[in-house]
């Protein structure tokens, strides 16, 4: 029964190569730190100690135009699930399953529902022959389906996979969260505070500087984890048929940083190993953004990522032309809502506040445990903060912002009034309104009509129970709901007790007579269905 098993769950290992230089399936690794800008000695900042990504930049491509949603983790994450964009599926508002009390009064817990035929991309890349672990953080806005992960936790790990297949694994490098900066603030520093080259929109005195210190030094850890999980690979000799992706998952971890769509909260480092050494050490200019992630690890797998992605691939098989604008949108966050979006080209942002009354602050309870967010705002209090600082607060703010990058990278001054750039203004204006309303339909509505449609009457739906039906061919599983992906276990198990394999909806399975098959309906932001089971 064992081997009738296993051939038909990874008989797709012999689908066709990936990428020219390869003869097999490559292993591609993600390595996802939190919450920093491109605050790395191989990114230009002088400051920065990370002899381990440097020397790693030296052999892969540096992308120096990558860019978030919204300078956020969970819709940042939701992108990097599905590639979409977070405001196409009602995934753009901050941690909506938080509790109550980081939310605000009138919204309770919820998962967001997504739309029909978008799944998580771990799903094809699973139906395709890949082993895909994730350890350990999702904050996809919805919780992790059963199907979208070979394993999802703090053990979860390639190593753990059968001989041969080809793995895509996700770690999640925890130790630059911003709520490391309070709560490591105690802790030798690896920069020296005075070194630091603190930017004008913050106050420059020794509280700023320690908490930037402590930013940069968690960056030096982080340095250090990354480089043991590249060893580990080294060590099991995978190295060579793996392709090594790091990444931030949204910008820096300050106030005015975090949370925010302007350069400083959506622009991240990226880079991208190959084995081969192809592009070893080059700088890509290329426009891109969060939802083209996951596609390009499809293309790069060979697999051509299905229609409904708005993410582009920038490398691999399907690899695309290069995007002219990077989007961002944002509105709630934690318990403050402030609805704003933003486009930008290569040279200029354009903003839309959409609640121009209030200013760009607003005192999230999270970010206040911060101790030079506490400073700030004494500061603001005794009316010590220069102009530059003061941006943060004023109100009413403009109704729309232009900043020219070139001239203004800190995006200080507003030239939304610069007859110079009505051109380029109009120009942003009108690709931005187009991309709100043909890729961000719910774009306009609140979140409480979002959550309605998805949880009709604030209650969650649930799947109905998978239907079995057999034929000569084998044994096929289906549903009464629409898009749903199938779980199933037979006698208890699929590579290991805790492992569920995941139902290929164009293949017939084929059991053994006393064979108990065990199937669960699944679908994201959804409550599974109840088990259904089978005995031949």
């Amino acid at each position: 029964m064992k081997k009738e098993i296993l051939l038909s769950v990874v008989s797709v290992l012999s689908l066709p190569i990936v990428y020219a230089a390869q003869q097999k399936k490559p292993n591609i690794l993600c390595i996802v730190c939190e919450d920093i800008s491109p605050r790395l000695k191989c990114f230009g900042d002088s400051v920065a100690k990370t002899p381990n990504l440097d020397r790693c930049a030296t052999e892969s491509i540096r992308y120096r135009r990558m860019y978030t949603t919204v300078g956020v983790s969970s819709p940042s994450r939701a992108a990097l699930i599905t590639g979409m964009y977070p405001t196409a599926i009602g995934a753009n508002y901050m941690r909506n399953m938080s509790p109550p009390e980081y939310l605000p009064e009138d919204i309770t817990p919820y998962e967001v529902v997504l739309p029909d035929s978008i799944k998580c991309f771990t799903e094809l890349m699973r139906k395709n022959g890949y082993y895909c672990t994730n350890n350990s953080k999702t904050d996809y806005q919805f919780t992790s389906p059963l199907t979208a992960w070979d394993e999802d936790g703090v053990n979860a790990h390639w190593k753990n996979r059968p001989h041969n297949m080809p793995f895509y694994s996700v770690f999640n490098l925890f130790i630059t969260h911003e709520s490391q900066v309070w709560e490591r603030n105690h802790l030798p520093l690896a920069v020296n505070p005075d070194d630091i080259v603190v930017p004008p929109y913050f106050p420059d005195d020794t509280i700023v500087r320690h908490d930037m210190a402590v930013m940069y030094s968690n960056i030096f850890e982080m340095d250090r984890q990354f480089q043991r999980l590249y060893d580990e690979l080294e060590k099991s000799g995978e190295l060579d048929n793996t392709i090594i992706i790091w990444y931030s998952d949204n910008g820096g971890p300050l106030p005015m940083e975090k949370r925010s769509i302007y350069e400083k909260g959506m622009l991240v480092p990226f880079m991208i190993r190959f084995p081969d050494a192809y592009r070893a050490g080059q700088i890509d200019e290329r426009m891109c953004m969060f939802p083209d992630i996951p596609a390009t690890i499809l293309s790069l797998a060979g697999i051509e990522p299905p229609s409904y992605m708005q993410g582009k691939p920038f490398l691999g098989k399907y690899e695309t032309t290069p995007r002219k604008y990077v989007y961002g949108a944002r509105n709630r966050m934690d318990e403050q809502i402030d609805k704003q979006a933003s486009i930008r080209d290569k040279r200029y942002r354009l903003v839309i506040n959409y609640n121009p009354e209030q200013s760009n602050y607003r005192p999230n309870k999270y970010r206040l445990q911060m101790p030079m967010m506490q400073r700030i705002l004494h500061l603001l209090k005794v009316d010590s903060l220069s102009s530059s600082q003061m941006r943060f607060f004023v109100s009413p703010r403009s109704q729309e912002e232009f900043y020219d990058l070139e001239k203004d990278p800190y995006e200080l001054s507003n030239q939304i009034s610069n007859p110079i750039y009505k051109i380029s203004i109009d120009s942003l204006r009108g690709e931005l309104h187009k991309w709100l309303d043909s890729e961000c339909k719910n774009w306009s509505g609140s979140e409480k009509e979002s959550i309605e449609q998805m949880w009709p009457k604030g209650i969650q739906p649930k799947l109905k129970a998978p239907i079995i039906t057999t034929d000569s061919k084998g044994i096929k599983i289906s549903s009464p709901d629409k898009k749903v992906s199938f779980a199933y276990q037979i006698n208890g198990k699929g590579f290991s007790e805790k492992h569920w394999f995941l139902y290929d909806d164009n293949k017939r399975l084929k059991l053994k007579k006393g064979d108990r098959l065990s199937v669960i309906a699944v679908r994201a932001g959804m409550k599974n269905s109840k088990m259904t089971e089978y005995i031949k």
